[in-house]
């Protein structure tokens, strides 16, 4: 099962897309979702990037039930703190329309195409290497922190039933191991000679390919829609 979630994740569309191109496109769609005032332009921008996050993303079923969850008790919260349906969901959908385009690149986009578009950008060595690292860490620390929490129930402590015994049986821990992986990346980067100031080759440069091109005009023709639906 993972084997074939995966394959699908490779050869989906959106994996092939150039990575520098998506990065621009999902800078150019947060900051377009800040300027819609009307419902049913957020909707249709909402509805078409949940229609290319389900189409292009493996998601678990859990994980959206979840997801749905909150943002139904969001909606019912802001409705009572409000007292106006209308703008509860206009703010249920304006927060969609700024979230939705991280999660579509960062889940079709690998680790070495994110670096490669980095570097295209001319982005100084030690940032590069900055922005990489961070990336890989937040899953390392999501793994380490869901380990700690399996060894403290072998225990017998119950970490959500015990608030006091976070920081002791949960922070610590983490800390301890996150100074450890901090170590590992260091030695690593010394051993193989590591200096961000000399310049660096790459087997496989960013090309400019018909599907980027598809794929750029088809994001503005929906801007195009949802401009018309916003401003007309």
């Amino acid at each position: 099962m993972r084997i074939s979630k995966h394959n699908h994740q490779k050869h989906s569309f959106l994996s092939q897309i150039n990575p520098l191109l998506k990065i621009v496109i999902c800078i150019f769609l947060i900051s377009f979702a800040f300027l819609l005032q009307k419902i049913l332009s957020l909707g249709l921008l909402v509805g078409l990037l949940l229609i290319l996050l389900f189409s292009q993303v493996n998601l678990k079923f859990t994980r959206i039930l979840k997801v749905t969850i909150l943002l139904g008790l969001f909606l019912i919260l802001s409705t009572w703190l409000l007292g106006d349906f209308n703008k509860s969901l206009f703010s249920a959908l304006r927060l969609l329309a700024i979230t939705l385009p991280t999660p579509l690149l960062a889940s079709t986009t690998a680790p070495s195409d994110l670096i490669r578009a980095l570097q295209a950008s001319r982005l100084p060595g030690f940032l590069v290497l900055s922005l990489m690292l961070i990336w890989r860490f937040l899953p390392i620390i999501q793994q380490e922190t869901q380990r700690i929490i399996e060894a403290n129930q072998l225990r017998g402590v119950n970490l959500s039933r015990q608030p006091r015994q976070w920081f002791t049986g949960l922070f610590i821990p983490l800390i301890f191991q996150i100074v450890a992986y901090a170590d590992d990346v260091t030695i690593g980067l010394q051993t193989r000679g590591y200096d961000p100031a000399v310049p660096r080759s790459n087997s496989q440069p960013l090309i400019w390919k018909m599907q980027d091109l598809v794929f750029a005009i088809a994001v503005f023709l929906i801007m195009m829609g949802v401009s018309y639906l916003e401003w007309t």
